[in-house]
């Protein structure tokens, strides 16, 4: 019996798929590996590569939740790059997600009133809670955690808010997590740090030369704070940073 001339069309796809079939048998599953870090390192993917060859960079670390294939051509070129030997033996691909670590409650209460403990905080603000999630997954591998809390408003008493938790390694930031908080604000909150009309010091610095000159605060402000500023006796008003509770900068522009 002669074949269907259709199927005699589709032998050949059919072969091909067979084939890939085998293949990736042969190759075996795709492998996956946990990084920690913002950046992928050859020594992750290749724990045999030895110190200097695994310091090799393959880029950016995948988002948490996500992944990235690197595939056995940049491993080769990586270690090409690094020196390896031709000898060293490399997987086929492997798949690269981040490792994910689980903070209980207690952990969380504790990493952000570390981060909140003294300068952190906004003048005349006490820390009275944490409202810490029951469950808090973020990236792995971070050697330092900071917090920011939002600008309070000039008032006391009592304050909900939200502490942005920042998880970094090496300087790098690796995570992000906001948990809301409770503050309550002393009657020293509700007091700027320099008051409108108040005499400051305006410091000029050209090079190595250092100018000062008296002047009137425009409005009222905070250490850290950009505000208009009045130089005396000429009246000309200039932006200037306040720097200490008495002495402002210009900014760049003015």
């Amino acid at each position: 019996m002669k074949p269907h001339a259709s199927l005699i069309a589709i032998a050949p796809l059919l072969l091909g798929l067979v084939s890939a079939a085998g293949l990736a048998r042969a190759q075996g599953p795709v492998a996956t590996v946990e990084v920690s870090g913002p950046r992928v390192r050859l020594g992750d993917l290749v724990p045999h590569a030895g110190a200097a060859v695994g310091a090799a960079d393959l880029g950016v670390a995948p988002q948490p939740g996500g992944s990235r294939l690197v595939t056995r051509d940049e491993l080769a070129r990586a270690a090409a790059e690094a020196g390896a030997p031709k000898s060293l033996r490399l997987p086929s691909s492997v798949r690269v997600v981040r490792r994910m670590r689980k903070l209980a409650a207690a952990e969380v209460d504790r990493l952000v009133r570390d981060a909140l403990a003294g300068p952190s905080l906004p003048r005349g603000a006490v820390l009275t809670a944490v409202r810490a999630p029951r469950l808090l997954e973020v990236a792995d591998g971070w050697d330092a955690v900071a917090a920011e809390l939002p600008k309070p408003p000039k008032r006391s008493g009592p304050l909900p808010t939200t502490a942005l938790l920042t998880f970094s390694r090496a300087g790098e930031v690796i995570a992000r997590a906001s948990v809301p908080v409770d503050l309550t604000l002393s009657a020293d909150a509700a007091v700027s740090d320099v008051a409108r009309g108040a005499a400051i010091t305006l410091v000029i610095r050209r090079g190595l030369v250092e100018i000062t000159v008296s002047a009137l605060a425009g409005a009222d402000a905070d250490i850290g704070a950009v505000l208009p500023v009045t130089v005396r006796p000429s009246g000309r008003v200039v932006r200037a940073r306040l720097v200490e509770k008495d002495r402002a900068e210009p900014v760049d522009g003015s």
